[in-house]
């Protein structure tokens, strides 16, 4: 009797778990948001955080959010952050924001096996080096890419940088000697590193001058830039400015005067959806709003349709389902226009080169 009970038991329990689903797919998913929400660059990162609240607000399948700072892009507050999210909150997926942030962690989310993704911008090196990690935003070698052909058009001979000396501006100025250096061009360009909370000086500004460049490329912070533009134009310079597509975010007059006629890499969006986000972002912020949200908005989005999709489907590897999802060269469209995630996890977007305005941008030839 027992033997067929037994018997029994073996023949129907595996018949009962097929029949309980094991996964839920009502279930939210936990993602960690670290961002600049303090520091010099917290327009940015505020502005990156109420786009992502937005996206999930208006998903079908929204998720739990889980904020922490990394105050002026700092390496340390980022892994600290990281350590919480992911040990403490248990984390399912993770948004970093600075690239110098997502340097310090892309090591421990691909050990951990997180889902990472970047809101900000990603280089060809740091892909090379990070393959987990993916960028909503676009690669700095596209962005140097760009800038060598805009030189070549102009028939620029001498320009200098000067960068942040974190990783991002490191690589920037990077992009910029490589695309130069394989095409390559008659053009002398050098960098100059400054520390992230730094100033150059009246001296510093002077020196920079006498190699009489005829283009200068600035990536600092914007209260950085905005002295330093003025430093330059007090002393006479007549040449370009070319500033980084990442920076001048938001449309403040007093700041913004002492870039008009700079040159800035723009992404075309799509402006009746742009404007829409821009205003809901607006009515919680104020009207300090970085334009680079959109990237946010849609990356998120993006993300979190694509990780319902995966648990519909009980995935048991997220990471590697998201991953097969986004990376597959497809062209999507959203509030920041077109747009496709590559193989390497990076971002491809059309650019045009714009002017700097008072209240905008307009087209250059």
């Amino acid at each position: 009797m027992t033997k067929i009970l037994c018997s029994l038991y073996f023949l129907i329990f595996p018949t009962i778990l097929l029949a309980i689903d094991l996964t839920p797919t009502n279930e939210k998913f936990k993602v960690g948001v670290i961002a600049p929400l303090t520091g010099g660059v917290a327009v940015w990162g505020k502005s990156v955080r109420t786009a992502i609240e937005i996206a999930n607000l208006e998903s079908k399948t929204p998720a739990e959010l889980f904020f922490q700072d990394e105050e002026t892009c700092s390496p340390a507050k980022a892994l600290s952050a990281y350590q919480y999210l992911v040990y403490v909150e248990k984390v399912q997926m993770l948004v970093a924001s600075c690239l110098e942030g997502a340097q310090a962690i892309a090591p421990l989310a691909k050990k951990d096996n997180i889902p990472f993704f970047i809101s900000g911008r990603s280089s060809a090196d740091f892909q090379a080096k990070n393959p987990n990690a993916l960028s909503w935003l676009s690669l700095l070698d596209y962005e140097g890419l760009a800038i060598s052909k805009l030189v070549a058009k102009n028939k620029w001979k001498k320009g200098v940088a000067l960068v942040w000396d974190g990783y991002f501006g490191v690589q920037f100025a990077a992009a910029i000697k490589n695309a130069i250096d394989k095409e390559p061009l008659d053009f002398d360009f050098k960098s100059v590193e400054l520390s992230t909370n730094a100033v150059p000086n009246a001296t510093e500004v002077q020196a920079l001058l006498r190699t009489k460049p005829e283009v200068v490329f600035v990536m600092t912070s914007e209260p950085t830039a905005v002295f330093f533009i003025r430093q330059l134009r007090s002393f006479g310079y007549q040449g370009s400015i070319i500033i980084q597509s990442s920076m001048l975010q938001t449309y403040d007059l007093k700041g913004r005067k002492a870039f008009l006629g700079s040159i800035q890499q723009k992404f075309p969006v799509n402006q009746q959806r742009f404007t829409e986000i821009q205003t809901k972002i607006k009515k919680l912020l104020g009207e300090d709003v970085a334009d680079d949200f959109v990237f946010s908005y849609d990356g998120f989005s993006m993300l979190l349709t694509e990780a319902s999709i995966c648990q519909s489907e009980k995935a048991m590897d997220l990471e590697r389902c998201l991953n097969t999802k986004i990376r597959n060269e497809a062209w999507r469209e959203g509030a920041s226009g077109k747009f496709k995630i590559m193989p390497d996890g990076s971002t491809e977007r059309p650019m045009i080169f714009k002017e700097v305005t008072e209240h905008g941008f307009q087209n250059i030839d």
